[in-house]
């Protein structure tokens, strides 16, 4: 539901259809691997609708509960200032395997115009979670509390992560690629590859490929990050980066 019909691109692979995800995800739905066809992001793309700093509706905001599916050897690809924002109280499922790693890369890997050198073509994947934050956007909020949340770097419209859940699951993530990420969304702040704010214990990050991102590999804002197996290659700034 949602997607649209854009034609086709072509590359040296051959030629592919096009499916356009839409700007917010607002039920549960699964990017299947269909032979022949690739999935945009025609800008920010969300999943879900922020569900605020608690589980429950203390905070005056209700979870949306979306999980977004996609199937092993799905390729999703963007230009631009595009990318993945999974808002809290919602989930990825975004589990490859290691024959048919989950792709996400940038319109000109599937052009078949990129060099060894090219980055920044896109934005990249934001997990947005509701665990504690030391640094919070208000100076007077206390710090490992609902009151601290904060903004994702270079987002200009409202993508807020942090709350007191140490335990949150913002979902799973295993044999993914992230390719020439990094786009500069506003100012001098651009997205990573893999960007986490305040993911939970309960979030599963594993066989992450960072390529060529021209700002960190991947970064992590507060939290308690739960990852392992991460190969990060061609990073700009840092390859590791934890705030």
């Amino acid at each position: 539901a949602g997607l649209a019909d854009e034609g086709t691109i072509s590359g040296p692979e051959g030629t592919w259809r096009v499916c356009a995800l839409p700007a917010r995800i607002t039920k549960s739905s699964t990017l299947a691997r269909v032979p022949g066809l690739l999935y945009r992001l025609p800008g920010r793309v969300d999943v879900g609708t922020d569900g605020g700093p608690a589980a429950d509706a203390s905070d005056g905001l209700s979870d949306t509960n979306v999980t977004l599916t996609i199937a092993p050897g799905v390729i999703i690809y963007g230009s631009g200032a595009s990318f993945l924002n999974v808002n809290r109280g919602n989930k990825i499922s975004a589990i490859g395997t290691a024959a048919r790693p989950i792709i996400f890369t940038s319109r000109d890997n599937v052009n078949g115009i990129n060099t060894a050198d090219s980055s920044g073509q896109w934005g990249g994947v934001v997990l947005s979670g509701r665990a504690q934050l030391t640094d919070c956007q208000d100076p007077n909020a206390p710090t490992g509390t609902v009151q601290c949340q904060r903004q994702v770097e270079g987002a200009t419209d409202p993508a807020l992560f942090g709350g007191a859940t140490n335990t949150d699951n913002s979902g799973t993530m295993q044999y993914v690629q992230i390719r020439y990420s990094g786009f500069v969304l506003s100012g001098d702040a651009e997205l990573q590859s893999l960007t986490t704010g305040g993911t939970g214990s309960g979030t599963v990050l594993d066989h992450i490929q960072s390529v060529n991102s021209s700002d960190d590999g991947v970064e992590f804002f507060g939290g308690r990050v739960n990852i392992k197996n991460l190969i990060i290659a061609g990073a700009e700034d840092d390859g590791l980066d934890m705030d």
